[in-house]
């Protein structure tokens, strides 16, 4: 008659293959013992993983009236510095300066169109008032 014994780990029965030297059922027992007993638990277990959820005191983050408006005041100092130390020659270029450019070229400058671009890329446009080709 074959003697059973108790699993050091899930505490089942089973009966050893190796007497006396055998305290597990199975391997991924006796790896899952010595994990343990490391002090590398992480609560793998699902009832662990719920427990720690239902007991962890996690902070929510709430919007505030006052939270909206120090972003707002801090946006505004922002833009304003930004306006006051920015030169006007830094200063990026509206839709009416582009404007004001594409008058300038069709009304003075032509394109040529039997000219190539120069080395740097710029397309060659008659200057009307001076009368000379320039790269633009």
């Amino acid at each position: 008659m074959k003697e059973t014994e108790i699993c050091l780990h899930c505490n089942d029965d089973y009966i050893p293959t190796r007497r006396g030297l055998q305290k597990f059922c199975s391997k991924s027992c006796k790896s899952r013992y010595w994990y343990l007993k490391q002090n590398y638990t992480k609560d793998v277990t699902k009832d662990a993983i719920e427990n720690k959820v239902a007991n962890s005191s996690a902070k929510v983050d709430k919007m505030s009236l006052a939270g909206v408006g120090n972003a707002a005041a801090g946006a505004a100092v922002v833009e304003v510095v930004k306006t006051v130390f920015t030169t006007q020659d830094n200063k990026p270029a509206t839709k009416k300066d582009i404007q004001e450019l594409k008058t300038l070229i069709t009304g003075r400058y032509l394109p040529v169109k039997n000219a190539g671009k120069d080395s740097m890329g710029r397309s060659p446009f008659y200057d009307v008032e001076t009368g000379n080709v320039v790269y633009i």
